[in-house]
């Protein structure tokens, strides 16, 4: 029951209360103006940056069987963390270790899916980074002879090191470690009640691509757009382009109307759905076998072995057409709607060698994400795509009997899929090469391909507009190529002394401006400080005046401490001038961009 509250009184305040009021709020806002610039400055500490939520394994472990440890971590809001490939081999990359009693080994761990994101300090570059909540899955292995024992633990650390938009903290690790007997137990929750699902569909693995990264950030209505697209470019590989052939010839033969054919079409069409659908089914239900197998060196150099082979397919090497009973047969399959769905399941069959590799990256999306409705939904979309020309050609197949010739431009196309084919081989094969050399191989062997297909391939050459076209591509390839083999001269670069206290002195008495950096080696804007700020020629004319030292804080020891105490060092970047007369006119944190810089030089005597 609510009671009415009784309307009180106005009374006329008097001027002692005014005042009592007035003391008060200037009281407050005393005690604000100085606790909100403390707290604006502080910091926090490197290993309150991420924390390690929870610790769930997808299914419980049994002897000579495997599990996934599902590690769910959140990262303070407005900082990041370098992914487990930084963009920059310098970088410190995110790194996940599991410690288990000797029963369980631990296998290599699956990242989620990183950002590429543009900071202040990046200076145009983007940054490979992991921001908000992340999980990572880890598989586990037991032993055969495995059996939990009372006081057994699993302990997990993250090292790993933090930055916001203009500074990085040093680097470090949190650890978290679970009761084995807890961990087998929180297995056996229903899985409605378990994150696996969701954290397991957040992993990282190795055929991750653009196409995740435009549902991501572009939503699913343009991502499904991008898939329908992707399907009709599928009929331009050398396995599809036959297939259109065979549709003519069987629907060539369908008697009816052009209501009748176009019904035909559409099951027909269907059909080829059907199929592809159900492997985006099977996929999400797998619980999480087909992401662990690309995690595995021997499927992966399968993989990109089999592309290889398909590419060789595309150049002509061998001959990669549909099964001769399926082009004989065509013409003579089974009437009706049954029929059309049965061919339509077929083509879906003998379609799926030469469509492998997008089918590969589509399947890995639909494993991450865990759900069959999306993976049928996936699947289907693409089916549709690639079977939506077959429906305009099933209404043009009584006037069309034989397909056109495809001349020399279908020529070219093949081989620039078999350029692609070549290049995802490279790219699967990056994790199991170290240093990530294929990955650095892969804009080298794209122009290399690209003045082929320009220059070097004889198809391509008889139509004179085709022949510019590619032409083009040739010059923006050989363009490329000298750029990477040929990088920008670097221009003259600030020069700095280790940092020396003695220096420090004689410039103090000689009354000579000092100009302090601090910095790391696993420091990021500092890195993007020495690219643009300090090559700066004008900031270099004016930092010619000031007594220059670097105080690196890449290790920590108590040197380093007492530095940072000294100069109220936080984190790094941090630059401090000092004038003339030994008073610190300049302290900043982060990054600084080459006009800020040079102001702040100018204003210091």
């Amino acid at each position: 029951m609510i009671r009415a509250t009784p309307r009180p009184s106005i009374r006329r305040a008097d001027p002692a209360s005014h005042r009592a009021i007035a003391s008060l709020a200037f009281l407050f806002l005393l005690a604000a103006s100085i606790a909100l610039p403390c707290s604006a400055f502080a910091l926090p500490k490197p290993n309150e940056i991420v924390e390690i939520s929870s610790l769930k394994l997808d299914r419980p472990l049994a002897a000579g069987a495997s599990s996934n440890l599902i590690i769910a971590a959140t990262i303070m809001p407005g900082w990041h963390i370098n992914s487990d490939h930084p963009l920059n081999e310098e970088f410190i990359p995110t790194q996940v270790r599991v410690d288990a009693p000797p029963s369980i080994t631990a296998g290599t761990p699956q990242y989620p899916k990183a950002e590429e994101v543009e900071l202040q300090f990046s200076g145009g570059d983007k940054l490979s980074v992991f921001t908000g909540f992340i999980a990572i899955s880890v598989p586990l292995t037991a032993a055969p002879d495995f059996k939990p024992q009372p006081g057994q633990s699993l302990t997990v650390s993250i090292d790993y090191q933090a930055c916001d938009n203009l500074q990085c903290l040093r680097p470090t690790t949190v650890s978290s470690s679970i009761d084995l007997a807890s961990l087998q137990a929180s297995a056996t929750a229903p899985p409605s009640q378990s994150s696996s699902g969701s954290d397991a569909g957040a992993a990282r693995s190795a055929g991750s691509g653009a196409l995740e990264d435009v549902f991501a950030s572009r939503g699913w209505l343009l991502g499904f757009i991008a898939v329908l697209i992707g399907g009709l470019a599928l009929n331009l590989t050398p396995c599809v382009y036959p297939l259109i052939g065979v549709t003519i010839a069987y629907f060539g033969n369908q008697g009816g109307g052009p209501r009748r054919v176009l019904l035909l079409a559409i099951v027909y069409v269907l059909g080829i759905a059907l199929m592809f659908s159900a492997a985006g089914v099977a996929v999400a239900m797998s619980g999480g076998l087909f992401g662990a197998a690309m995690q595995n060196p021997v499927v992966l150099s399968a993989i990109a072995a089999l592309m290889v082979l398909l590419a060789l397919s595309s150049f002509g090497v061998f001959s990669l057409q549909p099964p001769q009973w399926l082009m004989s047969r065509a013409g003579v399959a089974r009437p009706g709607y049954a029929g059309a769905m049965l061919m339509g399941l077929g083509m879906g069959v003998v379609a799926a060698p030469c469509i492998g590799p997008i089918v590969l990256g589509l399947l890995l999306m639909v494993e991450r994400s865990g759900s069959p409705l999306f993976g049928f939904a996936l699947f289907f979309t693409l089916a549709i795509g690639l079977g939506a020309p077959y429906v305009a050609l099933a209404l043009a197949a009584g006037s069309i009997r034989r397909l056109p010739r495809s001349g020399e431009w279908l020529a070219w196309v093949e081989q620039l899929f078999g350029f692609v084919l070549i290049g995802l081989a490279i790219y699967f094969l990056d994790p199991v090469v170290p240093n990530r050399l294929m990955t650095r191989m892969l804009p080298y062997y794209g122009a290399a391909a690209g003045l082929w297909l320009g220059f070097g391939a004889r198809a391509g050459r008889s139509w004179r507009p085709f022949l510019v076209f590619r032409t083009t591509v040739g010059i923006a390839s050989l363009a490329a190529l000298i750029y990477f083999a040929f990088p920008r001269a670097s221009t003259g670069a600030l020069t700095f002394e280790p940092y020396n206290a003695s220096l420090l002195e004689a410039a103090i008495e000689t009354r000579k401006p000092v100009l302090i950096d601090f910095s790391a080696d696993w420091c990021i804007p500092c890195r993007e400080m020495e690219h643009s700020t300090f090559v700066n020629p004008a900031v270099v004319k004016e930092a010619s005046r000031f007594l220059r030292m670097r105080a690196d804080l890449t290790h920590q020891d108590r040197s380093s401490e007492a530095l940072m105490n000294k100069f109220q060092v936080q984190g790094v970047p941090t630059t401090v001038m000092i004038d003339s007369s030994g008073k610190v006119q300049v302290r900043k944190v982060g990054y600084i961009g080459s006009e800020e810089f040079l102001a702040d030089l100018r204003r210091v005597d």
